[in-house]
């Protein structure tokens, strides 16, 4: 005679256990609003007590004017489920962006409940917006940027340089059009003692 086991995912206690040691915050609720727990994750991201989550509702914890509500609220009716992001708020009033996933399901009892999973990606925002800046002033630097490439035409007698119209251009006035160095002008050694013979001393 063989003896059924319980599944280990059918413990009653397991699932207490997964719970409240969740890294992510987990909430029971009704689909009109009501939270019925919530684990100490969850109190973590909102910073408030068990007690004070289920007092606030859902009306306390979410931004409501945030204009994503209307349509994950309508996916969640149509399908059972819905993922998003929303504007959540603190026990201080500051808001924050709340990843979440949502399903409904049906108790023994015939009721309807909502499990949810959160998590709270301010760090990750911050961080993609300090990534997005950085990207903006490198596509800024490169658009300041002007380069030269390829062959240059150039008179072997006046270093002038041709352009693509066939015009002849100053090297110096070329290069200043064509990339972001700049001239100073001096005089080397061997134009010195060319030129300006009187001025070399012994």
């Amino acid at each position: 005679m063989t003896t059924e086991k319980t599944p280990l995912w059918g413990s009653e206690s397991l699932y207490g256990l997964l719970f409240e040691n969740s890294m992510d915050g987990l909430m029971l609720t009704a689909p009109d609003g009501r939270i019925l727990d919530a684990n100490p994750a969850a109190c973590l991201i909102f910073g408030r007590s068990r007690e004070e989550i289920l007092q606030a509702g859902r009306e306390g914890l979410i931004d409501t004017s945030d204009p994503r509500i209307a349509g994950l609220i309508s996916e969640r009716q149509k399908t059972g489920k819905v993922h998003g992001e929303l504007n959540a708020r603190r026990k201080d009033g500051t808001l924050f962006p709340l990843e979440f996933s949502s399903m409904l399901f049906t108790t023994p009892q015939g009721e309807q409940r909502t499990c949810m999973i959160m998590r709270d990606i301010s760090s990750r925002k911050k961080a993609d917006e300090v990534r997005d800046s950085l990207i903006q002033e490198l596509q800024q630097a490169l658009a300041r940027v002007k380069t030269l490439s390829g062959l240059l035409p150039m008179c072997a007698s006046c270093r002038k340089i041709r352009d693509k119209q066939d015009v002849w251009h100053n090297l110096e006035s070329y290069i200043r059009t064509h990339t972001e160095a700049d001239f100073s002008h001096g005089i080397c050694p061997e134009c010195r003692r060319r030129l300006y013979p009187e001025t070399i001393r012994g």
